[in-house]
């Protein structure tokens, strides 16, 4: 008789998951709280899904299970995805997309494997209890009761609540016993003063940007940076939000506006472009090496007048100016909230699960994907832990 395995979530790991367990010979039951599965998978990659990322250095990853470095070892998305029918292309960057460009393409190759492999679907089951039942487990969604020999946990974190994963099962997981490392926002803006970003609104512009924890340097991330009325945002600001979550107002970030030019290098230039628009307003100097608004904000922070003439810059304004290009500091004010944050830092310990991911509190229960305490830089990271996740419990649950 075929071992009998439920899978509470019907996203990226919980797909993953399910496929995996049915092709090992289980029957499987999935249970989703939202008329239908993967709706978050659909909004990855702004709509593109980013499935992976050729670099598959562990460092990109972070948390509290160590677990996780043999799980992603070796597993190749694009050889995982080719099974299912789904072809990819990768970027410049190493970043893997289907080759349709839609992520609607990699959620329709996820319910194709499982429909063809007997994997039961069921929408808009919630689920609220997990009780053993002898040797078996039962899951009680509503006023249903669903009893199976495993059960894996997929639920996903708190980021994205919109999608159905808000960190519902994680109270329910703390009374079992679990550890949980709090959930915070990552992957999201990181908040500052709004009067040091509402002018630059909608503006772009390229640098280097590091967290700061006094005079420690914690990360520090290269791209772009974009401004909004109250937060910094752009994928090397959301690699550094987790830590922004984790140490709030003790950090602050540093944003290198000309990192590869070295200190005398830009004071040359600053010297360069004194001689060539000295007869221009002030805040023209810098016009051309930066949006306007940006080179006007710099030299008004260094004591400069926009309005006056730029041969009127005095030497220590120049001095200043050269210091604020390449480290234009930013307090952080915590960051955005969930529903912005594209997922959670945070979530089960590590040292709740095995190797293989199954809880070491109550065997026959299994934790997978974004549950667990372990996040991923952007770049299709993420998405790439919750298809490892998902096959290394699926496999093991099976058995």
């Amino acid at each position: 008789m075929s071992r009998s395995v439920i899978v509470v979530g019907g996203g990226a790991s919980g797909l993953a998951a399910a496929v995996t367990a049915a092709e090992n010979g289980a029957y499987v039951t999935l249970l989703e709280r939202l008329p239908r599965v993967g709706k978050k998978i659909l909004l990855t990659g702004n709509g593109r899904c980013n499935l992976g990322n050729r670099d598959s250095d562990f460092s990109h990853f972070h948390g509290t299970l160590p677990q996780a470095k043999q799980i992603l070892s070796g597993f190749d998305p694009v050889r995982w995805f080719r099974q299912f029918g789904l072809l990819t292309r990768t970027d410049a960057e190493g970043r893997i997309y289907p080759m349709s460009g839609t992520a609607a393409s990699v959620l329709d190759a996820l319910r194709f494997a499982a429909a063809q492999r007997g994997v039961r679907m069921l929408c808009e089951k919630q689920v609220t209890g997990i009780r053993p039942k002898g040797n078996r487990w039962q899951v009680i969604a509503g006023n249903e009761n669903f009893t199976a020999d495993a059960v894996i946990l997929c639920a996903g974190g708190s980021a994205a609540p919109n999608c159905g994963t808000d960190g519902n099962l994680l109270p329910m997981l703390r009374k079992m016993g679990y550890t949980v490392t709090e959930p915070r926002p990552a992957l999201c803006p990181v908040l500052t003063d709004p009067a040091m970003v509402r002018a630059l609104k909608g503006l772009r512009v390229k640098a280097k940007a590091t967290a700061l924890r006094g005079d420690q340097i914690l990360k520090s991330e290269s791209g772009e940076v974009q401004f909004t009325d109250q937060a910094l945002s752009g994928i090397c600001v959301f690699n550094l939000s987790r830590l922004a979550a984790m140490h709030g107002s003790s950090l602050t970030l540093s944003l290198d506006l000309l990192p590869d030019l070295a200190a005398d290098e830009t004071a040359a230039l600053l010297d360069e472009l004194l001689r060539l628009r000295g007869d221009l307003p002030g805040g023209e100097l810098l016009t051309g090496l930066f949006p306007k608004r940006i080179g006007e904000m710099l030299l008004r922070q260094s004591g400069g007048n926009c309005n006056a003439a730029a041969s009127e810059i005095t030497a220590d304004t120049l001095k200043k100016l050269r210091v604020l290009i390449h480290d234009l500091r930013f307090p952080v004010k915590g960051t955005a909230s969930f529903s912005q944050a594209q997922v959670t830092a945070g979530g089960i310990a590590g040292q709740c699960v095995t190797k293989a991911l199954e809880s070491k509190l109550h065997p026959g229960i299994w934790f997978c994907g974004e549950l667990l305490d372990l996040d991923g830089d952007c770049g299709g990271f993420n998405l790439t832990w919750s298809w490892a996740s998902g096959i290394c419990a699926g496999r093991s649950a099976a058995k």
